[in-house]
């Protein structure tokens, strides 16, 4: 995946997550397994978002 494209399906995603704070304030906010699929999201996506860098750091050490 290009990297223009990888940022725009990041800026969607962060879209979505950001629309998803209305309903999780009004319906979700009693819900554990919500929070807890956020989490392991917000894990998930740090990780990925780290070896991405990693990846990038060693490109522009060679």
């Amino acid at each position: 995946m290009s990297a223009r494209r990888a940022a725009l399906v990041h800026y969607c995603l962060a879209g979505v997550w950001a629309l998803l704070v209305i309903p999780t304030l009004l319906f979700w906010k009693n819900s554990v397994l919500w929070v807890a699929a956020m989490s392991l999201y917000a894990n998930f996506v740090g990780h990925l978002s780290a070896a991405k860098a990693s990846r990038a750091e060693q490109e522009a050490q060679k």
